[in-house]
């Protein structure tokens, strides 16, 4: 008989996890009173629909939201106005918004449909101009969460989203799309297209040469995860076709307070006397600075004047890097459990509301093999998989595929969407609170590549 010995040398630690008295698991109450905030305890703020219900198409998808509260990016605004110029003046090229996970990619593209209300409202006070490509009045939004595998798949993905009926060839699809009135497309989360399994580099040779065709008569800009896009152009030299680059980052001390602020506020922590006083005040008068620098110090006096959590904004930005979800997390885990924080940790904090931020216990982290960090880095890369790609992917069994992945999600590190009909299509992915974490933990230890 065949023993692999490896393979229950890792179903050990789950078995015993699984059987655990429930007394003798560390409760929330005990992270709080040591100051931390667990990997678990962040995944497991996660909303328990996605988080436990049955996966589905509609539980797969995330919509694209705008904001009333949108900070910063301005120059990336501007720069996508101007491609969207330059291709109602005929010069259409292909163009990718770049950021790490959890960064904003996705709020930043919710944006682009009040950007376009904006254009066209301009437009109306315009003399007309005939040459110049009429504006369509939404855009056109195509996300992937099926990665297409064979040039059948791509051309079905893509006539889907016009509404056509997918003709028999590249060729005659290519000249079906250039046939419908002029988009102005989104996709969102590219990276979902990349999957390494057999079919899936033709599916994205063909979803490419498809862009390419049809790019001067509709106006494509795709958003992708940094990391999926250094695989990306590392593997298809993607970048040799995407002309305009646009990326974002995680937020700046200054924008992160400014976001935190709101959400004070939204708790009745600030008041709206506070914030109309912050509002009326005005940039210094400095000559030798540039307007940037001047309004970036404005902002963070206003915040030393009128803010009475500037420290723990301080802190904020320290612990979570610029995180906006998980700075959000933070703050509020830590209002919610001020009873339960111990009070030496309480005595050594320096602010003046007297309120203490948790840090984040990333131990599980280090106890990581490095299998179990090659598992995480195809995750994140992917935007998730099910138990069946993962198998693949690795050349293991279903089985194993399975166990290893719940492994992973009872350490806090992933979380699954249960499919109801096949244990081999249950989703595992990472939430985004713990996407800065996790790459930052893979990256350090050579399983992701800047």
């Amino acid at each position: 008989m065949d023993i692999n010995l490896r393979f229950f040398s890792r179903l050990n630690p789950w078995l015993n996890s699984l059987f655990t008295s429930k007394a003798t698991l560390k409760t929330e109450i005990d992270e709080a009173q040591q100051g931390q905030m667990s990997l678990k305890t962040i995944a497991n703020q996660y909303p328990l629909q996605a988080r436990r219900g049955p996966i589905t198409q509609v539980m797969l998808y995330q919509s694209l939201y705008a904001s009333d509260d949108f900070v910063g990016r301005e120059k990336q605004l501007n720069q996508i106005t101007d491609v969207i110029n330059q291709w109602r003046n005929h010069h259409g090229e292909i163009s990718a918004i770049v950021s790490p996970a959890g960064s904003g990619g996705s709020s930043f593209l919710g944006q682009l449909p009040p950007l376009l209300q904006t254009i066209i409202a301009d437009d109306a006070k315009k003399a007309p101009m005939p040459d110049v490509k009429p504006l369509p009045s939404k855009w056109l939004l195509m996300s992937f969460y099926q990665a297409p595998l064979g040039a059948n798949g791509a051309i079905a993905h893509v006539c889907y989203c016009f509404g056509i009926t997918p003709p028999n060839t590249i060729t005659e699809t290519i000249a079906a799309i250039n046939q419908q009135p002029p988009q102005l497309i989104m996709i969102d989360d590219m990276h979902k297209l990349m999957l390494r399994m057999m079919g899936n580099n033709q599916a994205l040779v063909t979803f490419a040469t498809i862009v390419m065709e049809t790019r001067k008569h509709h106006c494509w800009i795709m958003g992708c995860e940094i990391f999926a896009w250094q695989r990306l152009s590392a593997q298809y030299q993607i970048h040799h076709f995407i002309k305009h680059v646009f990326q974002l980052d995680y937020f700046s001390e200054t924008e992160l307070a400014t976001i935190q602020t709101k959400h004070l506020l939204d708790l009745g922590l600030i008041s709206n006397d506070v914030m109309a006083k912050e509002t009326t005040t005005t940039p210094p008068n400095n000559t030798n600075k540039s307007t940037k620098e001047q309004t970036e110090q404005a902002n963070i006096e206003q915040v030393d004047i009128v803010n009475p959590y500037k420290d723990q904004l301080k802190q904020l930005y320290t612990i979570s890097q610029g995180h906006p979800k998980l700075a959000s997390l933070l703050l509020q885990y830590s209002l919610a459990h001020q009873v339960d924080i111990s009070s030496d940790n309480s005595s050594n904090s320096h602010s003046n509301s007297g309120i203490e931020i948790c840090r984040i216990n990333s131990s599980v982290l280090q106890q990581c093999q490095d299998n179990d960090l090659f598992s995480v880095a195809e995750i994140y890369v992917h935007g998730g998989l099910r138990v069946s790609q993962h198998a693949h992917i690795f050349a293991i069994t279903i089985e194993q595929s399975s166990l290893q992945l719940e492994y992973l999600a009872r350490q806090g590190l992933i979380i699954a969407q249960y499919s109801q009909q096949d244990f081999a299509e249950h989703f595992y992915f990472i939430t985004p609170t713990l996407s800065k974490i996790i790459a930052n933990h893979l990256v350090n230890n050579n399983k992701l590549f800047n």
